[in-house]
């Protein structure tokens, strides 16, 4: 993916109008970079402890007899949703509806997205694979494996080695198989070890609920989850292609089936260098992360994608603190003559060097692609600004681009800071958390608050001794000014990062 000559250093980067400028570099996910194999072997071996599971219910009278109507409106395998489950995903293969072998292959809508092997083997599942910086998500794990429907666990296995990047790993993957109402059987292939539910065999398994997390376990060719529906326990059961499409005239059984191509920009990022990405037997990806600068520090600014193709236009730009732009470009993958019609996963990045008179506080990185815009802040210097009287900053805080969800922000007893965030869990239920910060702070400084939920309460015969309220997890709030601020979301539900503006200011109160 790398030309020499495409990707030319830019050093007038930062002082251009928004033309087209060429990356200092990338990468492409390799063609079978998420890719597998079971072997007969290890098929067999999956279908007969499933065998001896069902059996050893049925006789504890834990399994329902007779058929249950066919399994349908499948939920998103990948986790949280929205966020990172569908944000830092991509899709690198579909089930093989051609049986023959080998390098004869067909998708379901009669493309060429799927794979065999010259050993027999039809790929019989969709290849999720995690992007960008594959192996740095599988180690810090923020890509739940969850169920794509209810369920009887019917057997898992854990605890092999996860970091098989080649076609030479053992056949021994870390799984979750579930056995639906219907007799139809899922698989939940390669994950990472010990993120494997510890469920006991027998649970009854909810849609959406968290399975594992995404690994490479097995013979793997890197970190994915492959997810298989089979149309029951026999060895070598016809597959079910859940998507719908020219050459598999039956219904879709998603919910919410989504296109054959998804083009979207998973992450942009920003770093102190050029990113490394290993070459298999290394699976330690390097991004090389930073945040927070000093005026005169190299920064490389980063968009990965999923899907993209050729024509398809990218418009960034470098904000100020004080909103004025200090950079803009455009790019697009078609002015590499070697590119080709489309990426399942690719990033790139462009190398620069902020100047030494740049204004200390949050910069904005923004990216727009496909009528969407992305943002991403950083902080350039340190705190200097302190603030005079932190009560002006009572009041709502809300982000435009995700309205409907917010903190608002209050001050008790002098110095103390209350900050309540609304929002809403996975299943559209609403979520309130509440943290608390004691004494003053800066602009440019992050707070970082204990955020706790409340369950309990009731609206009819409320009980205050049933109160609890259990640790949600962490705000990182970041005041830039008056009116702008960053907050940073890690817990339960997942990470989320939020640009704020203020609604509305506390009459007589004000920042200076």
């Amino acid at each position: 993916m790398r030309h020499p000559a495409w990707f030319a250093a830019c050093a007038a980067l930062l002082s251009l109008p928004a033309l087209a400028v060429p990356p200092d570099g990338g990468h492409a996910l390799p063609v079978d970079g998420a890719m597998d194999q079971v072997s007969e072997a290890q098929d067999r071996r999956m279908v007969e402890k499933v065998a001896a599971n069902i059996e050893r219910l049925r006789a504890e009278g834990r399994l329902p007899e007779g058929v249950a109507p066919k399994v349908g409106g499948l939920a998103w395998p990948l986790g949280p949703v929205p966020g990172v489950g569908v944000d830092w995903h991509g899709i690198s293969g579909f089930v093989d509806l051609n049986l023959a072998w080998p390098n004869q292959i067909r998708d379901y809508t009669c493309g060429t997205r799927t794979y065999d092997t010259s050993a027999g083997y039809n790929h019989r599942g969709t290849d999720y694979f995690i992007w960008p910086f594959p192996w740095h998500l599988m180690d810090t794990a923020p890509v739940d494996i969850r169920a794509a429907a209810p369920g009887t666990l019917i057997e898992k296995q854990d605890g092999y080695n996860d970091r098989s990047c080649n076609w030479d790993g053992p056949d021994t993957a870390n799984y979750v198989i579930i056995l639906h109402a219907d007799g139809t059987i899922a698989r939940y292939l390669h994950m990472k070890r010990g993120s494997v539910t510890p469920l006991p065999i027998g649970t009854q398994i909810a849609a959406g609920q968290v399975i594992g997390k995404v690994g490479s376990s097995g013979i793997s060719t890197g970190p994915h989850l492959h997810f298989e529906v089979r149309a029951s326990n026999n060895v070598n059961a016809p597959t079910v292609e859940p998507h719908q499409g020219a050459c598999n005239a039956s219904s879709s059984t998603w919910a919410q089936q989504r296109p054959y191509r998804d083009p979207a920009i998973n992450r942009i990022s920003t770093h102190s260098g050029a990113p490394v990405f290993p070459n298999c037997p290394n699976t330690v990806d390097q991004p090389k992360f930073k945040d927070t600068f000093q005026p005169g520090d190299p920064v490389s600014f980063l968009a990965a994608y999923r899907d993209i193709g050729r024509g398809m236009l990218s418009e960034f730009r470098v904000l100020r603190p004080d909103g004025s732009e200090f950079a803009s470009w455009t790019f697009d993958m078609a002015e590499d003559p070697g590119a080709p019609a489309y990426y399942n996963g690719a990033y790139w990045y462009w190398n620069n060097a902020l100047p030494a008179d740049a204004p200390h506080g949050l910069w904005t990185y923004e990216a727009r692609f496909q009528g969407k815009v992305e943002r991403h802040v950083f902080r350039v210097g340190s705190a200097v600004n302190a603030i005079a009287d932190t009560r002006g900053l009572m009041g709502a805080w809300f982000e435009p681009a995700t309205s409907g969800q917010g903190i608002e922000v209050l001050w008790i007893n002098g110095e103390t800071l209350l900050v309540f965030f609304y929002g809403h869990q996975d299943d559209g239920s609403n979520m309130f958390l509440l943290g608390q910060r004691t004494g003053p702070f800066d602009y440019g400084q992050p707070l970082v608050l204990e955020m706790r939920a409340t369950t309990g309460g009731r609206f009819n015969q409320f009980d205050a001794g049933a109160i609890q309220r259990p640790v949600w997890g962490s705000l990182t709030l970041t005041f830039e000014n008056c009116d702008r601020a960053l907050a940073e979301l890690a817990g339960a539900d997942g990470n989320k990062v939020m640009v704020l503006e203020r609604l509305g200011r506390t009459e007589g109160l004000g920042c200076d």
